[in-house]
């Protein structure tokens, strides 16, 4: 039996999470790599995936040769036994050749050589595989491969509390087969990282392990880490040499930027991981070695929790382990051999003291069973097809004799525990409503039921129904009458609150007004309702330019409300592909670089770092007519030649001109579709971009809900009604004043129709508030899909009648559809082509994203081509 090492010393719950993550964190990386590897190198804009083929071929989520054989190291360290022995290296080379035998699925070229030639040799295995090993690279000067340096990971737990013996384990492993200096260097280098990320959550360990390595060499090293920050992953392209594979992981993760929390955004540190470990993959040729390599490390630094779920769920491999095999071997690893007092993580099931099991239905979905970890082991069937668990669990099956889909969430009920807590959150409720859209029945527990279960409950409602958390937590209170104690947890209980804008797809539990408001993009009708909002935009501002007097033959030009509003839709779509395919997303800066590619059309000299080499990109960028002046729009020229974008709180102008309003109006399109309060406060974010009066922001908020409900009803002067109703709740900020000019103008147009006085007064001049009040005014007064031409020309008469129109149009075209708009101009206007596309593309991301998800695939190749994600 290998001598066992030195106990580890104690880690806290964090160090525990960043442990677990080394072996998993190079799984995934090796699985995401699988299938690109010595394929063309990835773009940027290409999203790697766990689609499984590969040089195996491998099925999805499938680990290769890379994570094999650190499983057959971690199979020995997970006894304890201290890997510098030659015992634990016996035990080590004698697992080499059982995979080489019975489990390789690939197999680098340097070591199939060394395993053969050993294999040979007999005696004692480690010492055979040494001998080997040196006499190959004797006789080559092409020994330096990467073979060690990606199965290395789990050697750095071995010694946590002994840096010098650390180093001594790495290279002892590494000389197995890789004794190479700059082999065994890279290993000491990289486990030093690993074992610093595990103990301090950073990533300063690799540059300290510099000391750990000859003197003579160090500063060799130190250039190489050097160009590896300065340059990017894919110029390391003989990563198959262990230098470039090492210096490609670290590009990768050193160049990746760490996104900020900010949780109703969707925005969280810990997606650093996927993040890097996809700029690692996009390095090509050995992408699964790369990607592995750089797992290890990022897994140590953020840990098991701040590996996607679904990553998670799909990741497996020889020898028939999954994600929590993986994890159990690290922890064993970093813990010396040794279970703690609970038994964990080796005990078939974990205790569940005095607690009494219980099985409720979720107030707001009745198809997701909110309990404890005692149910799972009460012996009575529970009638559920998946589990989700938020609490330790032991190695056997969850429901002992039935067959469910099992996501373990790594969660800890205690102050100041969880380093990602946030992101966990989020991605446990994410997985619950995943399995509950693939119509399965879900139990979520985690130990007493009592207060990681509500939390995550409480999120998933408001995913799945837009209940708020007051009412979410209220009615889970309520339900669970065994106990709670979410409140016991403060950063739990606030990360709820924190968490609550996150948009997401409708659920099983929407109620009856966001189903119907919802399904409307689904229909036949809407892509005619989404055209006749963006044609009718367009023609209201020809028209209002003209004062009502076009041409009778010839094209109609498109003025500058109508080149913003492209942009805005465009940029709209862009938002939600980002979300789709990055999971981070702030719309108003998705939106804020298509005004920047706007302005570059035009030659204005604005903020440019949307593109590279300043070349806007995306389809829209290639339309002649938008680089055409077409009117002028002072305040958004100032604002995008500001430094910073434009916010609410710290706005880059005082304008209250109308173009706030309309080049906004395309937003109704995700206010009717998804969660419209969600969408009315971008709209006012959207507005603040480039006018600072809150009056127009207010007037952009208000215009989209008001259209939103003209997309949803039959009738235009009840959808505006209907729009007025739901104002105060979906916007907080308004106010009485508004309101009432609001229901005031409505009124007026219903009982004194078409008077130009009564319009003149509500829409003085050029702001967005009189645009707004204008076109309610104008399309109530002609609620008749045959008079939209004569509102046009009645709208094109007031004060600012483009603004006036324009609004008019959108609002009378989204209620009646495209069809309804006079044939005659809507054929000669020469962005009418431009804005049919730009609506149909809209109403297909929202509805089936064509270009796809994180991890599925979309049915238009070229979707993200023509909508880049940023």
């Amino acid at each position: 039996m290998a001598q066992a090492r030195t106990p580890q010393f104690a880690l806290d719950a964090r160090g525990t999470d960043r442990a677990a993550g080394v072996l998993l964190g190079a799984a995934v990386g090796d699985a995401l790599g699988v299938p690109y590897e010595f394929q063309t190198r990835l773009r940027e804009d290409q999203q790697p995936r766990m689609i499984g083929g590969g040089l195996g071929p491998y099925e999805p989520g499938e680990y290769s040769d890379d994570t094999q054989m650190q499983v057959c190291i971690a199979q020995v360290a997970a006894t304890g036994a201290d890997l510098r022995t030659p015992e634990a290296l016996d035990a080590i080379a004698a697992n080499f050749q059982g995979w080489l035998s019975g489990g390789a699925s690939d197999v680098g070229s340097q070591t199939r050589t060394v395993l053969g030639t050993a294999g040979r040799a007999g005696g004692a295995p480690g010492a055979a595989l040494l001998d080997a090993a040196r006499s190959f690279t004797a006789g080559t000067d092409r020994a330096a491969g990467n073979g060690s340096l990606m199965r290395t990971g789990i050697v750095a737990l071995t010694h946590l509390g002994d840096v010098a013996a650390m180093a001594e384990a790495a290279i002892a492993v590494s000389e197995l087969t890789h004794p190479d200096p700059d082999c065994a260097e890279a290993c000491v280098l990289w486990c030093s990282g690993i074992r610093t990320a595990v103990l301090e959550g950073t990533f300063d360990g690799v540059r300290a392990g510099l000391d750990l390595i000859p003197a003579e060499r160090r500063a060799m090293w130190a250039e190489r880490l050097d160009e590896a920050e300065d340059k990017a992953p894919h110029h390391f392209g003989n990563n198959g040499w262990v230098v470039h594979a090492l210096q490609a992981a670290w590009s990768a993760i050193t160049r990746t930027a760490v996104p900020e929390l900010s949780p109703a955004e969707g925005s969280f540190p810990a997606q650093h991981l996927r993040l890097a470990l996809e700029a690692a993959v996009r390095a090509g040729t050995d992408t699964d070695t790369v990607a592995a390599i750089a797992g290890a490390l990022l897994g140590a630094r953020w840990g098991c929790s701040g590996i996607p779920l679904a990553w998670q769920q799909a990741v497996h491999g020889w020898p028939g382990l999954s994600a929590a095999d993986l994890v159990r071997l690290a922890v064993l690893t970093a813990r010396g051999g040794i279970d703690d007092a609970q038994g964990w993580p080796s005990a078939p099931r974990m205790a569940v003291g005095n607690h009494r099991s219980f099985a409720i239905p979720h107030p707001h979905d009745p198809g997701v069973i909110l309990g404890n970890l005692a149910l799972t082991q009460a012996g009575e069937p529970v009638p559920v097809d998946a589990v989700v668990s938020l609490c330790r669990v032991g190695t056997d099956p969850i429901l002992p004799g039935a067959d469910v889909e099992h996501v373990r969430v790594w969660l800890v009920d205690s102050q100041g525990e969880n380093a990602n807590l946030h992101y966990v959150l989020d991605q446990a409720a994410r997985q619950v409503q995943r399995l509950r859209q693939e119509d399965k029945r879900v139990l979520l527990h985690c130990f007493a039921g009592q207060s990681r279960t509500p939390a995550v409950a409480a999120i998933y409602s408001h995913m799945a129904t837009g209940a708020d958390p007051n009412t979410a937590l209220k009615d889970l209170r309520r339900a669970l009458t065994g106990g709670w104690h979410l409140e016991a947890h403060p950063e739990m209980y606030d990360a709820v609150y924190e968490l609550e804008q996150l948009l997401e797809e409708p659920g099983p539990g929407d109620d009856a007004e966001q189903k119907q408001r919802r399904q409307f993009l689904k229909e036949k009708g809407a892509a005619s309702r989404a055209r006749g909002m963006l044609l009718g935009l367009a023609l209201g501002d020809t028209l209002g330019a003209a004062r009502g007097k076009l041409p009778a033959d010839g094209p109609l030009q498109a003025r500058v409300s109508t080149q913003l509003a492209c942009f805005t839709a465009e940029g709209t779509i862009r938002a939600f592909v980002r979300g789709d395919h990055k999971g981070i997303c702030h719309p108003p800066s998705v939106v804020w670089h298509a005004y920047c590619r706007w302005a570059a059309l035009q030659g204005i000299e604005a903020r440019r770092w949307a593109w590279e080499n300043n070349t806007p990109d995306g389809w829209l960028a290639q339309v002649p007519v938008l680089a055409e002046r077409r009117g002028s729009a002072p305040a958004t020229v100032a604002a995008l030649s500001k430094i910073e974008q434009g916010t609410m709180d710290r706005p880059t102008t005082t304008s209250r001109g109308c173009h706030a309003l309309t080049r906004t109006l395309p937003l109704a399109v995700a206010v009717a579709g998804r969660d419209p309060g969600y969408w009315v406060r971008q709209a006012r974010e959207i507005a603040a971009l480039t006018h600072g009066d809150r009056a127009a922001q207010s007037a952009a908020a208000h215009a989209t809900a008001l259209l939103s409900h003209c997309l949803t009803g039959e009738r235009v002067q009840d959808a505006l009604q209907a729009g007025l109703s739901a104002l105060p709740s979906l916007d907080e900020d308004l106010t009485d004043t508004e309101h009432s000019q609001l229901t005031a103008a409505l009124r007026q147009g219903q009982d004194h129709p078409a008077d130009a006085r009564r319009l003149a007064r509500l829409a003085p001049d050029a702001t967005a508030p009189s645009a707004l009040l204008g076109g309610l005014h104008v399309a109530a007064s002609f609620p008749d899909r045959a008079d939209l031409g004569a509102a046009l020309r009645f709208a094109a008469e007031a004060p600012d009648g483009d603004s006036v129109a324009c609004v008019t149009g959108a609002l009378l075209g989204a209620v009646h559809g495209a069809e309804a708009l006079p044939v005659n101009l809507v054929s000669r206007h020469e962005l009418a082509w431009v804005l049919d596309t730009l609506a149909c593309d809209l109403v297909a991301q929202l509805t089936d994203r064509p270009g796809g998800t994180e991890y599925t695939s979309g049915w238009d190749r070229h979707w993200w081509n023509r909508y880049p994600g940023w």
